[in-house]
């Protein structure tokens, strides 16, 4: 039962990325964290990787190049930053933090707001999402306010290469810190062939999906996904 939970789990977010460019660390990471916690961080890290190649490499010609920059020299720090508060905090108290502001971003962007994307906002987005990312898995909320393309090509495949660094970075990092296990990766390789069904379900979806609808399945998936978050670790402080 678990792992058809599972599957699911990763069908649905690796289709939800590959039409949107967001979705599969917010959606896979709250599911996983309540039904297989033992895939998350590193097998979920180890997924992410060519999960964002097939997407990034699908749009390669609509990469904006200088928001990639931008986020990522900003994003490193923003990793070692939640690393180094995940030694020290609680986790049920840095799970509040991200959900908290997971949901501050997601109703400015129900309300139709969104921050300029001038390279000082897309700058504190990258520190912001290498953070998020770091502590749960969640590095979209951020960029997917700060970031709003005219195009829906050039954000799926902006956002998915930034993703794949983030995912990257994070990984080297808790290699180098904690070390992964033979069993998480192969826990992850078993599970990589659920990737390509998304893909190509989100492949099919890509084509049929305004940027109006792309902007809002976004902000329903955050909303939804920093929820559970926070349902988890209000239970979780109150045990």
């Amino acid at each position: 039962m678990i792992l058809l939970l599972v599957a699911c789990v990763l069908v649905a977010s690796s289709a939800i990325q590959s039409a949107t460019g967001s979705g599969f660390g917010l959606i896979a990471g709250p599911a996983l964290i309540l039904i297989a916690p033992w895939l998350v961080p590193a097998p979920l890290l180890i997924l992410t990787i060519p999960m964002m190649l097939m997407v990034a490499a699908r749009e390669r010609g609509h990469c904006d190049t200088r928001t990639v920059g931008i986020a990522t020299a900003t994003m490193i720090p923003g990793i070692a930053a939640g690393l180094w508060v995940i030694q020290r905090v609680e986790t049920a108290s840095v799970q509040l933090l991200v959900a908290v502001l997971a949901l501050a971003a997601g109703a400015v962007m129900l309300a139709g707001k969104s921050v300029t994307g001038s390279r000082r906002t897309l700058a504190g987005a990258g520190a912001a999402a290498g953070f998020m990312g770091a502590l749960a898995a969640m590095p979209g909320p951020p960029l997917s306010l700060t970031y709003r393309p005219d195009d829906a090509a050039t954000l799926r495949s902006t956002l998915s290469t930034i993703f794949l660094v983030m995912a990257a970075a994070t990984l080297m990092a808790l290699q180098f810190q904690i070390g992964v296990t033979g069993s998480e990766l192969l826990a992850a390789l078993a599970l990589s062939p659920l990737l390509v069904c998304g893909h190509l379900l989100g492949s099919y979806l890509a084509r049929r999906i305004s940027l109006a609808v792309l902007s809002r399945t976004t902000t329903y998936i955050i909303l939804a996904a920093a929820t559970v978050l926070l349902a988890k670790s209000v239970a979780g402080l109150a045990m």
